[in-house]
C-alpha cells in the first residue's frame, strides 16, 4: 500500500511540473551556453573533444575539454529525435531540463520519505523545491545543471536505497555532465555516519572516479585542463560582490516564502536536528565556488540548486505545519510563480530577444562575414541573429575577448570588426559608484579606448550596443 501511494504521488508532481515547466520554455535565451548547446547538437556526430567552440574563437588560450559529455551525448541524441522545425531552437534543450526539473521533485519527495519524514512533508518540502525560482529557471531554459542534478539525485536515492552500483553509476553520469557533482558527494551521509556507510561511500566514489578517468583519456582529454581557471576575471565581481550575490539570490529565491523559510528553520533546528545538520553540513562544500573567482558565475546554476535544494527542507517542513489552515501559502506560491516571471523568466526572454535583433540587423544591413569581438554573454546571441542556426559562423565569426583594447585589436588582424558590449543598467552602474570593495564596474567605451584605426557606433538598443572597428590603412577615399 506504501509503494503504491508513492507511486501515485510521484507520478502526479512528475506530470504537474512537467507540464508547468514545459509551459514556460522559451525560444530566446540570454544564455550563451544554451545556445551553444543547441547548435553543436546539429553536428552530424557529438562534438566531444571541446566544451564549447574551437581555439578560433579564443584570442587568448586554448578551448576546455568537454566537461559536460554527459550532457553534449544525451542533447545531441535528443536533438536527433526532433522535427527539424523545433531542432532549430532552444526548444529541445529546454525539454530535456524540463523533464529533469519534474523528476528532481519526484526524487525529492522519495528520498525525505526514505529518510523517515512522514508523507505530508515529504511532499511539501518537494514542491518547495519545485517553486523556488532557481529551479523554475533551471528547469526550462536548457543548461546542464538540472540534468546534472537529477543525476546527482538519482545517485543520492540510490545510495540511500542500499543500490550501491547502480548509485556508482548515477555518480558517474553527474561527473560526466558536469565535475562538480562531486561538491555533493557529502550528502551520501543524510542516513547513517557510520564507519560501513563510509567505506561503501568511499567504494561508490572510486569505481565511479576510475570509469571517469577511463572515459576522458579514451577520448584523447588532458584532465589537467578541466582544472585550469578561467582565464578572464570579470570586472567589479570580487569575493565580496560574490558575497552580495549569495545573499540577493537567498531573498530572491525565497521571496514571498522567506518568512516560512525563516519559521521554518526554527523548527526544523528543534524538531528535525538529525536531518538538518548533516544537510548543513554535506552542503557546504558548495560555498568553495564563492572564492572560485569567476568560476562561480560560469557555474552558477551548478551552485545554486544543491544550495537551494538544502534550503527548501525548512521552508518543506513549516509548509507541512500550516498546509490545511493558511489561505495566505497559496498566495504566496502563486506570487513565487509570478516574481519568478517578472524577474527571471521574462528578462530572459526580452535579453535574448534584442541580443539577437541586433544581429538581424546587422544581416539586412550588411554587416555580413565581418567577425565579432566582445564578451561571451553577447556575441553568441548576436551572430545567431545574424548568420542564423550555425556552428560554422561561432567557430569562424566570433572572439571571445570582452573589452577588446588596441594590442587585441592589432592581434586579430582583420581590416574590419565589430565589437560588442553588454548594455549596463542604470541600478548596476549606480551601485558600482557605492565604492563597495570588488563590486566597482568597468564602463567601456571602444570609440575612447580604441586609439588605432576608426571606431563608430553603429547600433544601440536596449540591452545590446555595437561598435564598427575599421582599420585606417583598409580605408578608401
Amino acid at each position: 500500500m506504501q509503494i503504491t501511494e508513492n507511486l501515485k504521488i510521484s507520478l502526479i508532481l512528475f506530470f504537474v511540473f512537467l507540464i508547468s515547466y514545459t509551459l514556460l520554455i522559451p525560444f530566446y535565451t540570454n544564455k550563451p551556453d544554451v545556445i551553444v548547446f543547441a547548435l553543436r547538437s546539429l553536428a552530424d556526430s557529438p562534438i566531444l573533444d571541446i566544451a564549447y567552440l574551437n581555439s578560433n574563437t579564443y584570442l587568448n588560450g586554448e578551448p576546455l575539454p568537454n566537461y559536460h559529455l554527459g550532457h553534449t551525448v544525451i542533447l545531441w541524441i535528443v536533438y536527433n529525435l526532433f522535427p527539424e522545425s523545433l531542432a532549430n531552437s532552444i526548444w529541445p534543450s529546454g525539454f530535456v531540463s524540463a523533464i529533469s526539473g519534474a523528476l528532481i521533485v519526484v526524487l525529492t519527495f522519495l528520498i525525505w520519505k526514505e529518510l523517515g519524514i512522514n508523507t505530508k512533508k515529504s511532499l511539501l518540502i518537494a514542491i518547495a523545491v519545485g517553486i523556488i525560482p532557481s529551479f523554475i529557471e533551471e528547469a526550462i531554459i536548457g543548461e546542464v545543471y538540472a540534468l546534472q542534478f537529477l543525476f546527482t539525485l538519482l545517485f543520492i536515492y540510490s545510495f540511500i536505497i542500499d543500490k550501491w552500483i547502480l548509485s556508482s553509476f548515477f555518480f558517474l553520469l553527474a561527473c560526466l555532465v558536469s565535475p562538480l557533482s562531486g561538491l555533493a558527494f557529502g550528502l551520501l551521509f543524510l542516513k547513517n555516519r557510520n564507519k560501513s556507510t563510509l567505506i561503501r561511500a568511499i567504494g561508490v566514489g572510486a569505481i565511479a572516479l576510475i570509469l571517469y578517468l577511463s572515459i576522458y583519456i579514451g577520448i584523447g582529454s588532458n584532465l589537467f585542463d578541466l582544472l585550469n581557471p578561467s582565464s578572464q576575471q570579470p570586472a567589479g565581481r570580487g569575493i565580496i560582490y560574490r558575497i552580495l550575490i549569495l545573499g540577493f539570490f537567498i531573498a530572491l529565491n525565497f521571496n514571498f516564502l522567506l518568512i516560512y523559510f525563516v519559521k521554518g528553520l526554527k523548527i526544523s533546528f528543534e524538531n528535525e536536528k538529525q536531518l538538518l545538520l548533516p544537510l548543513i553540513v554535506a552542503s557546504l562544500p558548495q560555498l568553495l565556488l564563492l572564492v572560485a573567482g569567476s568560476t562561480f558565475f560560469i557555474e552558477l546554476g551548478s551552485f545554486q540548486l544543491p544550495i537551494f535544494w538544502a534550503l527548501a527542507f525548512p521552508l518543506g517542513i513549516y509548509l507541512a505545519d500550516i498546509y490545511s489552515n493558511s489561505k495566505l501559502l497559496w498566495v504566496a506560491i502563486v506570487c513565487s510563480f509570478v516574481f519568478s516571471y517578472v524577474f527571471w523568466v521574462n528578462p530572459n526572454n526580452t535579453i535574448g530577444s534584442a541580443r539577437e535583433e541586433a544581429g538581424t540587423w546587422l544581416k539586412e544591413n550588411n554587416y555580413n562575414n565581418i567577425s565579432v569581438v566582445g564578451p561571451w554573454s553577447v556575441g553568441i546571441s548576436i551572430l545567431k541573429g545574424r548568420d542564423g542556426n550555425s556552428i560554422d559562423s561561432l567557430n569562424n565569426y566570433y572572439l571571445n575577448k570582452p573589452c577588446p583594447n588596441n594590442e587585441d585589436i592589432l592581434k586579430i588582424n582583420k581590416d574590419k570588426l565589430l565589437i560588442a558590449e553588454a548594455k549596463k543598467t542604470p541600478l548596476r552602474v549606480s551601485f558600482s559608484k557605492l565604492g563597495i570593495p570588488g563590486t566597482k564596474l568597468r564602463l567601456y567605451d571602444p570609440v575612447k579606448e580604441i586609439t588605432t584605426g576608426n571606431t563608430v557606433k553603429i547600433f544601440e538598443n536596449n540591452h545590446v550596443l555595437i561598435y564598427e572597428w575599421t582599420n585606417q590603412d583598409s580605408l578608401t577615399f
